[in-house]
């Protein structure tokens, strides 16, 4: 874990109150690193960073935000304005399972918000930050479904793809800067996001699979599949037709979908 201690200053993790970003927090924290969290839930945060405060003897600063809400990217960045923030984790994210015209519209919409435009809109605002110190991280917490579509979950699947190709474009922008980008995809996580998105609970990987994989790519490529089945399935998956592969997709995410979803 001493990469992530390695680009100093203070952490920003962004959706830090539960899953991965809660892991990533406690990784950088007994890496010494001082710790910006944010998300909407404020008692959670608070009980987090008070609990990485006495384990690690390292500061904390709690900035409870609805990241959709307008202008809250600016509000996180003015609120970290007098701190020397070398990492940076966009992993505020959600998703929506179903079929697409039976999801709230509204939902959708806050959906790709969160997932694309608050993710473009805090990368713009760090990167310049990063570079300006020489040396810095930027992760993007994007997933396996951005590598492929995915019926049942066909807006989360576009957005995670939207997410998969900022992290490897702004990885190539980077080169030769000190910012080391990276674009990190799970597939199935032990986390609250089967719950939120409507699926039926099914198997997933810790949240440290996710720190330990990144731990393994930064500054070493742009992006990083978690876990070799996921990486290998994946990859057979780029020479499949398209057709063939959207109707797996679609038969296994009906498998994790209630029959009223479908």
């Amino acid at each position: 874990m001493a990469m992530l201690g390695s680009y100093g200053g203070w952490a920003v993790v962004t959706g830090a109150s539960a899953g991965i970003g809660e892991a990533f927090a406690r990784a950088l924290a007994a890496e010494r690193v001082n710790l910006v969290l944010t998300a909407r839930r404020e008692e959670r945060l608070r009980t987090l960073a008070a609990d990485l405060e006495a384990r690690h003897d390292v500061q904390t600063r709690v900035v409870p935000l609805d990241l959709v809400a307008d202008g809250a990217p600016k509000a996180l960045a003015a609120a970290t304005a007098d701190l020397d923030v070398g990492f940076v984790l966009n992993n505020a994210g959600f998703g929506v399972a179903g079929r697409f015209e039976l999801g709230s519209y509204e939902r959708l919409l806050e959906m790709v918000r969160l997932n694309c435009v608050v993710v473009t809109a805090i990368s713009h605002l760090f990167i310049p930050r990063l570079a300006a110190r020489g040396k810095g991280a930027l992760v993007i917490v994007a997933s396996t479904a951005g590598y492929q579509p995915v019926p049942l979950m066909a807006a989360y699947s576009a957005s995670k793809s939207f997410d998969l190709i900022l992290g490897e474009a702004l990885w190539a922008e980077n080169r030769g800067r000190g910012v080391d980008v990276l674009a990190v995809s799970p597939g199935p996580t032990d986390t609250e996001f089967q719950t939120v998105a409507g699926e039926k609970p099914h198997a997933g990987v810790p949240a440290e699979d996710v720190v330990n994989a990144t731990v393994g790519a930064l500054g070493k490529q742009p992006s990083v599949i978690v876990g070799n089945m996921n990486a290998l399935r994946t990859f057979a998956l780029r020479f499949a037709p398209r057709a063939l592969v959207a109707r797996l997709a679609e038969g296994v995410m009906r498998e994790n979908l209630p029959e009223n979803a479908r």
